[in-house]
């Protein structure tokens, strides 16, 4: 039977050359940025429909809901299955409460402000304040989201392994064997030069639809090191450096 754990925490944080490293497991299957999320949101708003209130009778609905994990990752052979999505946000984190499930995350994470700066950095934006200003709007933003999911499982005291990107970079074997332990997967050497892109079911990102190369890795582990005030003005800074709750 697989297990569904999570990888949740701040994008630009090393999920993609973890996912990469963690996928050399043929038993670990790591996900893109994945849309179970949603469809699990959509279908739990039909049951204040007009069509759920004229026939009272959920046992379809409930069948559909129960069974989205499985149905959904039927395709994937590994044992182990890291659903990446921002499944710690109150809302969400209740739907997974609903169906009984008692979920283990993966947390990878960096200083805020670090993770605005790598936006400004690989987007090229030329306009840092407008970026910012969308990727932290509490209705839409990625990064305002990836905050909210990561706070809130850290608050409400939820099943988590939490990985600092400098650790992630610095101590990667170590870091690794934590995630092994801690999620109870059997152990595997894995290889930390000449790291493959990132794939799932034989398909890479395509970042063309975002301009920018968001999902690109190096083959060897190695942290880009700049200077966030390049990229991001001292207000913006003074704002976010101290939203972080690790």
């Amino acid at each position: 039977m697989k297990k569904i754990h999570f990888l949740s925490g701040y994008s630009r944080s090393g999920n993609t050359f973890l996912s990469s490293i963690l996928n050399q497991n043929k038993n670990i299957t790591v996900t893109p940025n994945s849309c179970v999320v949603e469809i699990m949101y959509n279908l739990f708003k039909l049951y204040k429909s007009d069509w759920i209130k004229n026939v009272p009778e959920v046992s379809g609905l409930d069948n559909v809901i129960n069974n989205l994990f499985k149905n959904y990752y039927e395709h994937v052979d590994s044992e182990f299955i890291f659903e990446r999505g921002g499944w710690g946000t109150p809302y969400n984190l209740g739907m997974l409460q609903k169906l009984n499930y008692q979920p283990k995350f993966l947390l990878l994470v960096r200083p805020l402000v670090e993770v605005l700066a790598s936006y400004v950095k690989v987007q090229k934006s030329h306009d840092p304040v407008n970026l910012v200003y969308n990727l932290m709007h509490p209705d839409a933003g990625k990064i305002y989201w990836d905050w909210q999911s990561t706070s809130n499982i850290i608050k409400t005291n939820q099943n988590y392994l939490l990985i600092k990107y400098d650790d992630l970079v610095n101590n990667t074997e170590e870091k690794m064997k934590e995630i092994y332990s801690y999620f109870e997967i059997p152990e595997f050497k894995h290889r930390f030069k000449n790291i493959e892109p990132f794939t799932y079911n034989g398909v890479q990102y395509d970042d063309t639809v975002f301009q920018a190369d968001l999902h690109k890795i190096k083959s060897e582990i190695k942290k880009d090191i700049y200077d966030v005030e390049k990229y991001l003005p001292k207000d913006i800074i003074k704002r976010y450096e101290g939203w972080d709750y690790f």
